[in-house]
């Protein structure tokens, strides 16, 4: 317990947080308990966001309606969400200053320990205006890459404007009114691209409930008797979330999460008729064998077999995908063959053909060929393809993209000899890869400690110390 809370409010806090819900999500879930439950009218949104970091800061205990709505919501007694505080402890007046929460003030975390990136990342998300629903719809939109500044500029318009977001329609659909039309289902593919967009700038325990919210209303509106061409729509849709759904869930440690979604995964590239939606999460799942280089192979190989001719830009990614993991392998033909074939694919592939690839600029295309050929030690293309990432990667790229493309720009640096530079690089990987707690990026940074290990320099040195006091301790989970 934090010293100076009382037991309560970090019971509610902890319930909340299993639930994997921000205090946003936490209002919407009160307001909703509320409308089924009772007649009492709950105040405004951000009011009762207000309430609620008093609450779990202790300030004041949750009086009726809320004590009863809480108790529904966590379908807990009131003795057990609400326990007698033992001796010792702390009044309910205690300061919210106190609690070292994702909520803390933005001023406050550097004394924690936080890096600034990830001061960064934790104040966009906790912000009381921050809607993750609304923001992917708005960013889906755009036929285009959202860098940060862009982000965070389309952010604030969305909270300046609510109207931007066609809500009121869906909700309609939701309770009935009307079936589903082109326009609602237009909406949804927005906002599940959006997702995808996203998913580059902020960790997947940001992200992952809103998904969840999103994934509802498109079974909701399955189950309303769409026309069979619409409900093919919706199928798809399905699909293409339930793959960011999984990898959310697996990026988290939660596997039997990403094993359930898994499954909804296959069965809307079924009633989709959209064998695409099955290939790409076999390439997801290349990232989740617990570095069987030999599975993952064979898994990008059979993702191919699947694929066929179908979606060039996600072709190019499972391709490069069978060389990075078949260079890591030692198996130097397979992987000079498959990436050989990847740059013919990618050279006239459309990345946002389908919402999963929107993240394969030409920046991170160059980052996976790095990978192969410094990997493979062919010196000639692999400074070639750190040339392309220089000139490609931009002064304010997605966050996500630097935990993996910084650390092979590392490992590249270390093995052309260039130690400081390279270390550089891996200091900028692991500021990205702790704001964003990515699997993905730890396993990279754990490569370049290895290339470092036989460093004698005071910066690598440094580098691995400085490493090792980041690095969790806990290893992704397999899936495989």
């Amino acid at each position: 317990m934090e010293k100076g809370i009382p037991v309560w409010a970090e019971r509610l806090r902890a319930a909340r947080r299993d639930k994997l819900w921000t205090q946003r999500e936490m209002a919407k879930q009160l307001a909703d308990a509320a409308d089924e439950y009772t007649r009492v009218r709950l105040p405004a949104r951000d009011s009762l966001i207000r309430l609620i970091k008093g609450w779990e800061a202790g300030k004041h205990r949750p009086r009726d309606p809320y004590l009863m709505l809480y108790c529904r919501v966590f379908d807990m007694d009131e003795a057990g969400l609400f326990p007698s505080d033992p001796a010792g402890s702390a009044q309910s007046g205690q300061s919210a200053e106190a609690v070292p929460d994702e909520e803390e003030p933005a001023e406050r975390r550097q004394a924690h320990g936080l890096s600034p990136l990830k001061q960064a990342v934790a104040s966009d998300a906790d912000n009381e205006m921050f809607d993750p629903l609304t923001l992917a719809w708005t960013v889906g939109r755009l036929d285009q890459r959202v860098d940060r500044r862009t982000l965070l500029q389309l952010a604030a318009t969305v909270a300046a404007s609510r109207a931007l977001d066609p809500a009121e329609r869906l909700l309609r659909a939701l309770a009935g009114d009307h079936r589903p039309d082109n326009v609602t289902i237009d909406h949804l593919e927005d906002r599940t691209r959006g997702f995808h967009r996203l998913e580059e700038h902020f960790p997947a325990r940001v992200l992952y409930p809103a998904l969840m919210t999103h994934l509802g209303e498109v079974s909701a509106l399955l189950e309303n008797g769409p026309t069979e061409a619409l409900r093919q729509r919706l199928a798809v849709i399905a699909g293409e979330s339930a793959v960011l759904g999984a990898w959310f869930a697996w990026e988290m440690g939660d596997t039997r999460r990403a094993a359930s979604i898994s499954r909804l995964v296959s069965l809307a590239a079924e009633h989709g008729q959209d064998p695409a939606i099955a290939a790409v999460w076999a390439g997801y799942r290349t990232y989740m064998t617990g570095n069987d280089n030999a599975h993952s192979v064979r898994l990008a190989a059979r993702a191919l077999e699947r694929l066929e001719n179908a979606s060039p830009a996600t072709q190019a990614w499972l391709l490069a995908r069978m060389a990075e993991e078949a260079a890591l392998l030692g198996d130097r033909k397979t992987a000079l063959a498959a990436i050989g074939q990847a740059e013919d694919v990618y050279a006239d592939a459309d990345i946002n053909a389908r919402p999963w690839t929107c993240f394969l600029d030409t920046a991170r295309f160059a980052s996976m060929r790095l990978a192969v050929y410094t990997r493979l030690r062919h010196e000639e293309k692999s400074v070639a393809a750190l040339d392309d990432i220089m000139v490609h990667l931009g002064p304010e790229p997605e966050i996500k993209k630097l935990c993996v493309v910084k650390a092979d720009m590392a490992i590249a640096r270390v093995r052309l000899g260039d130690t400081t530079a390279g270390v550089a690089y891996a200091r900028s990987a692991l500021a990205a890869t702790d704001a964003m707690a990515s699997p993905l990026g730890w396993d990279r940074l754990d490569q370049v400690t290895e290339e470092l290990r036989s460093s004698r320099t005071v910066a690598a040195r440094e580098f691995r110390s400085e490493y090792a006091a980041t690095r969790p301790r806990v290893a992704p989970p397999s899936l495989s």
